[in-house]
């Protein structure tokens, strides 16, 4: 991610924006009270969704996946995205070291992951997933960004074929090797894992991941509820005491991967500083989550409408339509699409807090983030978002230059409100945009099936 050096860009667009909309809330007899008032039939309220919307791709080099809420595994292919996989890299903990007692006989060892239903794909389709043990501590990086690996042993601790089913199943558990965990079982019976480092030099963390040929889903797993257990029980007169050692995960990040190969996102420009004009992707423009592909947005013949004297835009709203092909049962839609300014090289304005500034919808006198809902509307069979873009509109228009910047769209709104994690250097970090594999293509005006429209409501009066 590009972010704009320094926040005084920002203020002057926050005070443009808002000058704008005060101009536009006036009354046309407190605006020309020096002149003659007109006649209202002079009036007239127009109605224009034909303006140039240029659409373009922006890439992102890379985004923060690590210590999310869930953790992503599996592999599917994409027409438009081409082949994507996701595995989980994280390391269980002791708090306070192993003890078994000495009369325990040792039983198994697992990995237990507890779904939270996200899924994107088809989950019909199986996964071949395989569990295996980390060659170093994921501790020795202090962040992790998609495309970052840690080194692990290629025999598989544990191996499983699944239909994943997560509103069936709570939990996945997959048996691990008896070697790893009779090793464990014993080093705590004589007292040899007293410390988690002492468990951390043993097992450094695990990987799981899907097979490299698979095409079925990425399934979502809760982060925290990530673990290894060591299962054994202890004989007793009466009766068998069964008990177990639980090692939680406390550090994860997701390896989010992908080969758009032969696809129309192929041609996506690797620097980000560089949109990739959807006349070069089959005229279409594209957003993903996980891989920080943002579908960028140009009004370029918008200010043309400041040229005619007395005209003012009173609403304006962008309504994109996915391309109809695109959504599937098993490939949907984002359910919203959020909308921040970026200058002309990708770099997106900060607001006063160093976060990302969104776009803002002013006409309510607060200054609230512009968010688009997925609509689906079942009587006309549409589906859209549409998203107030007045605030720009208006700023477009009374901009000398007409050099504002572009709108991108995301997945996602940033973490500035995380009561817990906010963070300027990763703000999309453990927001859908970064945990998610979320995506939606976007026909430009010249496709065959075009998805998207300025409509603009504005008003002009006639001088005689």
């Amino acid at each position: 991610m590009l972010f704009s050096k320094g926040t005084s860009t920002a203020y002057k667009l926050l005070f443009i924006i808002g000058f704008s909309v005060s101009l536009a809330g006036c009354n046309w007899g407190d605006e020309i009270e020096s002149l003659v008032q007109p006649n209202p039939d002079d009036f007239a309220v127009l109605f224009s969704d034909t303006s140039t919307v240029e659409l373009s791709t922006v890439l992102s080099d890379s985004v923060m996946t690590g210590a999310p809420a869930r953790l992503l595994v599996g592999r599917y292919v994409d027409p438009y995205f081409g082949k994507i996989q996701t595995a989980a890299f994280f390391q269980p903990t002791t708090q306070s070291g192993v003890t078994i007692p000495d009369k325990a006989e040792y039983d198994s060892l697992v990995l237990s992951l507890n779904y939270d239903l996200y899924t994107y794909g088809d989950t019909t389709k199986p996964l071949n997933i395989t569990v295996h043990k980390l060659l170093a501590d994921i501790l020795s990086k202090d962040s992790y960004y998609n495309g970052n690996s840690t080194a692990f042993d290629a025999n598989p601790l544990g191996k499983v074929k699944i239909s994943p089913m997560p509103r069936r199943s709570k939990r996945l558990v997959i048996r691990l090797s008896d070697g790893l965990g009779a090793e464990i079982f014993e080093k705590g019976k004589t007292n040899l894992l007293t410390s988690n480092q002492e468990w951390i030099n043993l097992v450094n963390g695990i990987l799981v991941k899907a097979g490299a040929s698979d095409n079925g889903a990425v399934v979502g797993f809760q982060a925290n509820a990530a673990y290894v257990q060591v299962h054994f029980h202890v004989p007793d007169v009466d009766a068998v005491r069964k008990d177990s050692v639980v090692f939680q995960s406390t550090a994860f990040y997701n390896q989010i991967i992908s080969d758009r190969s032969g696809t129309a996102t192929a041609k996506l420009s690797s620097n980000q500083r560089v949109s990739t004009p959807s006349s070069q992707t089959g005229n279409m423009a594209f957003v993903q989550a996980g891989l920080s592909i943002m579908t960028r947005i140009d009004l370029p013949t918008v200010r043309q409408l400041s040229l005619t004297k007395y005209t003012v835009a009173n609403r304006a709203f962008l309504r994109i339509t996915p391309d109809r092909s695109s959504v599937t049962n098993q490939l949907n839609a984002p359910p919203a699409l959020h909308v921040f300014r970026v200058n002309k090289n990708n770099e997106f304005y900060l607001n006063s807090q160093g976060f990302p500034l969104p776009l803002y919808n002013l006409t309510t006198g607060q200054l609230k983030p512009i968010v688009g809902q997925y609509v689906q509307d079942y009587v006309n069979n549409k589906q859209f978002y549409l998203l107030d873009v007045s605030s720009y509109v208006t700023e477009v228009m009374n901009s000398e230059t007409g050099d504002v910047g572009g709108l991108v769209l995301v997945t996602s709104e940033t973490n500035e409100n995380d009561q817990f994690r906010p963070s300027r250097t990763y703000p999309f970090a453990d927001r859908d945009f970064t945990k998610s594999l979320d995506r939606l293509v976007i026909g430009d005006q010249h496709s065959n099936n075009p998805g998207v429209k300025l409509e603009l409501y504005y008003t002009t009066v006639k001088v005689k």
